[in-house]
């Protein structure tokens, strides 16, 4: 059987590495020099992300706090959190969310007072955000609207930055696209989570190599910011109050989030 070939270094280029992970045929690595884990063979793009929101066409009508969806108004009420978090650090403005999905986010963020729009690679779920919730959302990619000159206030990337090869072209990117003093904001998962310390040697839960690219851990998420000439770069403690959970489910929350074990790692930067 064929060697796998491993790609280098996303950050540093290194050849050397070592197998982290391994899935079926996909092999999450860990970079001898630089320590970012990664996956060393991504599959092709393509069609990918059209697959990545087929079959799940939610109601709009269910993003609300009182939903009877569960999962509906989980989000909701995480989204609200958010923006209430953003509106103390950078009141207001025009804001861009990379990645916006079917555009539950933008909604919220406009409803809070941003002037909010987003962008997505997969049409399917663009199609929803502007026909289901009316929000300015488009198929742009990144670098295409980075070409146009439009600059925001503040930027968001809520579980994007890992699922591009090079996520750190990406930062770059961003911080030339943010205003003077502008915000970017990005919640990725940690890799030094309870759950895959916890899972040793099998990748489990919702972090499939499939669509993640990057493996971030507080440390080398801080590192990409303050490589891409971000300032005042911060590990936000961001653990979200989510309805119909206990109180002893929100303090042990809380609890892994100051400790660096919780699921998700959120970190900001200025321009």
């Amino acid at each position: 059987m064929a060697a796998l070939s491993i790609r280098p270094c996303p950050n540093c280029g290194s050849i050397d590495s070592s197998v982290r992970f391994v899935e079926g045929d996909f092999r999450v690595v860990t970079c001898v020099g630089c320590r970012l884990t990664f996956l060393g063979n991504p599959p092709p793009e393509d069609e990918l992300y059209e697959e990545y929101y087929d079959g799940t066409d939610l109601n709009a009508a269910n993003y609300r706090a009182d939903s009877p969806d569960a999962a509906q108004r989980e989000l909701f009420a995480i989204n609200r959190q958010r923006v209430e978090r953003i509106g103390r650090m950078n009141p207001g403005g025009r804001l861009l969310d990379v990645g916006c999905g079917r555009g539950q986010f933008v909604r919220s963020a406009q409803e809070e007072g941003f002037e909010a729009c987003g962008i997505d690679v997969s049409q399917r779920a663009i199609a929803y955000a502007r026909e289901r919730f009316g929000v300015d959302a488009q198929v742009r990619d990144l670098h295409d609207v980075a070409r146009s000159g439009e600059t925001f206030d503040v930027i968001t990337m809520w579980h994007v930055l890992e699922h591009f090869v090079d996520p750190f072209d990406v930062l770059r990117t961003v911080r030339t696209m943010l205003a003077p003093g502008g915000l970017c904001v990005v919640e990725v998962p940690n890799l030094h989570s309870l759950k895959f310390v916890l899972s040793k040697t099998k990748w489990e839960g919702g972090n499939h190599p499939l669509y993640h690219r990057t493996f971030f851990t507080s440390a080398t998420l801080r590192r990409a910011f303050s490589d891409a000439g971000f300032r005042d770069v911060r590990r936000q403690r961001w653990s979200y109050r989510v309805p119909g959970r206990s109180g002893v489910f929100e303090q042990v929350k809380r609890g892994l989030d100051a400790a660096g074990l919780d699921a998700f790692l959120d970190v900001t930067g200025r321009q």
